[in-house]
C-alpha cells in the first residue's frame, strides 16, 4: 500500500464527504418547503457523504495499522463503503440520463406537435 496516496485519498474523501453532507442538508431543508418529496435528493446526498466519511475512517485505520488481521477487516470495510457510494452514484447517473432522454424526446414530440398544429 502506498501510504502517501492513501493519505491523499483519505483527505479528499473527508473533504468531499463533508461538503456533500452540507449540500445535502441544505438541499433537504429547501426541499421540505417545496413539498416533502423535494427533500429526497438532499437525503440521498447526506447518505453519500456519510459513506465517504465512513470510508475515510477505515482508510485512516488502514494507515495506522500494519498488515495483519485488522488490516483485512479495515480494508474490506473501506472497499464496502466505497462500493456503496459508487453504486448509489451510478444509479443516480442512470436515472439522470434516462430522465434527460425522456425530456429530450418529450421536447421533440411537443415541438413537432406544435409545429404541426400551427402549420394548418
Amino acid at each position: 500500500m502506498d501510504r502517501v496516496k492513501m493519505q491523499q485519498l483519505s483527505t479528499w474523501m473527508g473533504f468531499v464527504g463533508i461538503i456533500t453532507i452540507i449540500g445535502g442538508a441544505l438541499s433537504a431543508l429547501a426541499g421540505v418547503f417545496a413539498f416533502v418529496i423535494g427533500a429526497v435528493p438532499g437525503i440521498i446526498a447526506i447518505v453519500l457523504g456519510l459513506k465517504l466519511r465512513n470510508a475515510k475512517q477505515y482508510a485512516d485505520a488502514l494507515l495506522m495499522e500494519e498488515a495483519g488481521e485488522g488490516y483485512s477487516v479495515n480494508f474490506n470495510m473501506f472497499v464496502d463503503n466505497l462500493n456503496t457510494y459508487f453504486k448509489i452514484q451510478g444509479i443516480l447517473i442512470i436515472i439522470s440520463l434516462a430522465l434527460g432522454l425522456l425530456g429530450i424526446l418529450f421536447g421533440l414530440f411537443a415541438g413537432f406537435a406544435l409545429y404541426s398544429y400551427s402549420a394548418f
